[in-house]
């Protein structure tokens, strides 16, 4: 969800990218959907903490935490 060139921007939805296991896997409306709520986590927690969405997402702990708290199965 991250972009290498653009900090601060972050992908969700049909968008992402991945090899052709996890492509195949995103082909529905239901994937988009989280990873859209990933990424707003992901911006959130940015800015709570005063750093970009591309350190918040090296260290993913607190994200996975607060999905967690929303009710998200990660695995």
């Amino acid at each position: 969800m991250i972009t290498p060139d653009i900090d601060n921007l972050l992908v969700a939805g049909r968008c992402v990218a991945g090899d052709n296991t996890s492509h195949a896997a995103m082909r529905n409306m239901m994937a988009c959907c989280v990873t859209g709520q990933g990424a707003g986590v992901a911006a959130a927690i940015s800015l709570r903490e005063n750093v970009t969405t591309n350190n918040i997402l090296n260290n993913f702990k607190p994200v996975q935490e607060e999905l967690k708290k929303q009710g998200v199965r990660l695995f």
